[in-house]
């Protein structure tokens, strides 16, 4: 997490929200098509950052063993169904020595602390099967080295209280004046960093690979450092040149990027690279630079040779060009930051529109009127769609075959939210990244309400989202996923509307669904954290009753609502097969085929399931378990003997843990709420 507050906000006239007085009796219209737009659904979007260290962190880092607090958060993670951990700190990213598990944190005095990520991957590898983690590089060239120049922090807010500014260059022998607000003199750096070349940050991946052999198919996103264009103000202790308004800076940057990716590539081609990792609406399209000569912090535009850019067209314009010169993919996932200021329900209830909505006019528009070919300040752009413009500029400067997604890795659902306006943001934030693609969505900041809509999407929701249109889509949308198989899909629908319910007709075509009453889950009124785990939560069931792929339901005012339906079971037509999903591989307990395993006899007098709880994808097996209907899984061999076991399961596609065995046919145990079933597979070279 970077410097969060970019800019001034200018004065735009905010627009009324679609719908906030609409009349309940004219019904919204809702078109689900099981054959349209089919997508596969990330488990990346199902993700949190989550904090390391040794005292106050959702995970310890300094120690092995599991305290009791973590085991709790841990199970959490569970039974809310979340599948991704960014784990890198995002500041403390930046200066972080993986070689003496060190780094500097620029919010306190730039003291250096203990982070071993050592500890955090294995933690996640070995406890949370299903769930894939993401750490970082670092890009700057410097990291920390010793503990030894640490500012004495404990005894100055003793002396001073505790908000005495915790953001001055004290480490390494700074000192400030009696007010805890001026700084007399900064510290030396260089007694606590040491340079860092671009392969001593890649050659964490061949540490965790080869050395520790950790399974990198769980830890093959990494993220490019942290919200570099801040590096001038977040980490201006480093010995780094940021001359005002030219191109020193962002070259020095994307330079540094490009030695990074390549070092990377070269050590573990299959890595995923994500970046430029931007820290928030004024610095998508702003550089931060050195102080003028009134000592006021300089963010701009970027004066090239031919023109002007903002930052993140300058970005991309220069990583085509290292591209084309190098022949290496240096960007997998485009990764942006964001952290809206606004405090009123129209706009919070609208923020899912600023990244695709090219007709939606954001009130908190900013940086973004400096995109334009002179950078030149135009009042008239009101309009984001972030991701929009970013992909036309991937398109002019990178190509049209060029393959990559987006992340969204840090954002704040502020305080100022009751928990139930937070569930419906979060959601259509959801919602909106899997009708479009997103592969990686990671809040920074983790507050009530928020664990409940994880819950429903991740545990309930299915493997392809489909098109389910709304007629009137700023107030009620619709999210539809279905599981490739034609027996399984959930709408969840979701009602923005403040104050009044809202009747919505549901149509649903190229699915085949009997008559009869279907299940609904609905998340509406909550006050407070309310998530205590998959059985206990503020999810209310009901019911909804189908008449020829009909149906109509009455939302109520605020609320989410799952409409979870069984279908017949005919395979659907998936039009997106050539989109590759993104697979989570499980932690693997060996046993040895000396232990005490079933008989084939016994194996082979267990019921095959018909519930096609395996699927083959992409070259892969993976359980299907996003019902959580699977609590273990067990791997024999024509002899049946157990070769491999995976002992508790998360939801979600899991990959089977196949990579070691020889080529032949394979009885796979699946332990299920209602017993056992098998499975034959057949594996290949």
């Amino acid at each position: 997490m970077g410097f969060k507050k970019k800019g001034m906000i200018a004065p735009v006239a905010m627009l009324a929200f679609i719908g906030m007085s609409t009349d309940a009796s004219a019904a919204v219209s809702v078109s689900v098509d099981a054959s349209s737009g089919v997508m596969p659904v990330s488990p990346y979007l199902y993700g949190r950052n989550i904090y390391c260290n040794e005292d106050r962190g959702d995970i310890n880092d300094v120690t092995d063993t599991l305290s009791a607090k973590e085991l709790d958060n841990l199970e959490t993670y569970r039974q809310a169904g979340i599948r991704y951990l960014r784990m890198n700190n995002g500041n403390n990213a930046t200066k972080h020595n993986w070689r003496k598990n060190l780094t500097s944190h620029p919010d306190y005095y730039n003291n250096v602390y203990k982070h071993n990520w050592d500890i955090s991957a294995k933690k996640v590898l070995d406890n949370l099967p299903g769930v894939d983690a993401m750490y970082a590089f670092q890009l700057t060239g410097y990291v920390a080295s010793s503990m030894d120049y640490n500012f004495a922090d404990w005894d100055w807010k003793q002396a001073h209280g505790k908000n005495a500014k915790q953001s001055l260059n004290l480490a390494g022998g700074g000192q400030v004046a009696d007010d805890g607000e001026t700084l007399v003199q900064a510290g030396n750096s260089s007694l606590y960093l040491q340079e860092w070349p671009a392969d001593s940050s890649a050659k964490i991946l061949t540490h965790w690979k080869d050395e520790l052999k950790y399974d990198m198919e769980r830890l093959k996103y990494w993220s490019m450092d942290n919200e570099m264009e801040l590096w001038r103000g977040t980490h201006d202790d480093l010995p780094l040149d940021f001359p005002d308004n030219s191109t020193v800076a962002p070259e020095r940057m994307i330079n540094n990027y490009v030695a990074v990716a390549k070092a990377a590539k070269a050590r573990y081609p299959d890595v995923k690279l994500t970046g430029p990792v931007v820290a928030n609406e004024w610095s998508w399209c702003n550089i931060r630079y050195d102080d003028n000569s009134e000592g006021r912090a300089v963010t701009s535009f970027i004066k090239a040779s031919d023109r002007n850019y903002c930052w993140l067209e300058y970005f991309i314009k220069r990583l085509g060009e290292e591209q084309k010169k190098t022949n290496i993919q240096l960007l997998d996932v485009f990764d942006l930051h964001w952290y809206p200021t606004e405090k009123n329900y129209e706009s919070w209830i609208n923020w899912h529109r600023v990244f695709y909505d090219t007709t939606y006019n954001y009130p908190g528009a900013n940086g973004i009127k400096r995109a334009n070919e002179t950078c030149k300040w135009d009042e008239t752009i009101t309009k984001e769609y972030i991701f929009k413009r970013i992909d036309d500029w991937m398109k002019k400067y990178v190509g049209t075959n060029y393959k990559y997604t987006f992340g969204f890795t840090e954002t704040d659902f502020i305080a100022d939210m009751d928990a139930m306006t937070r569930a419906l943001v979060y959601a259509s934030f959801m919602g909106t990244f899997m009708d479009h693609g997103v592969e990686i969505f990671t809040p920074w900041t983790w507050r009530e309400g928020m664990y409940e809509v994880v819950h429903l999407f991740s545990r309930y929701g299915k493997r392809f989202r489909v098109d389910s249109p709304s007629s009137l889509d700023s107030l009620v949308s619709a999210y539809t996923t279905v599981n490739g198989m034609g027996d399984s899909m959930t709408v969840i629908l979701v009602n923005r509307a403040e104050n009044t319910s809202q009747s919505v007709d549901l149509n649903v075509s190229n699915f085949e669904l009997n008559d009869g009453n279907y299940a609904t889950l609905t998340l509406s009124g909550i006050t407070g954290e309310t998530f205590v785990s998959h059985e206990k939560n503020a999810l209310r069931s009901g019911s909804v009753s189908l008449q020829s792929k009909r149906a109509s339901l009455t939302l109520p005012a605020k609320s989410i609502t799952a409409v979870l339906f069984t279908g017949k079971g005919e395979i659907i037509a998936e039009s997106s097969s050539s989109l590759k999903q993104t697979s989570s591989s499980s932690s693997v307990n060996q046993a040895s085929s000396s232990s005490a395993v079933p008989q084939l006899t016994y194996l082979l007098a267990v019921q095959y399931g018909d519930n096609k709880l395996l699927f083959f994808q992409d070259g892969r097996w993976f359980v299907d378990n996003l019902n959580g209907n699977v609590s273990q899984v067990e791997i024999f061999n024509s002899l049946g003997q157990r070769l491999l076991q995976v002992p508790y399961m998360a939801r979600g596609s899991v990959r089977l843990p196949t990579d070691g065995l020889l080529p032949g046919v394979y009885l796979v145990r699946l332990k299920t709420m209602h017993g056992y079933t098998l499975e034959r597979i057949s594996l290949e070279n």
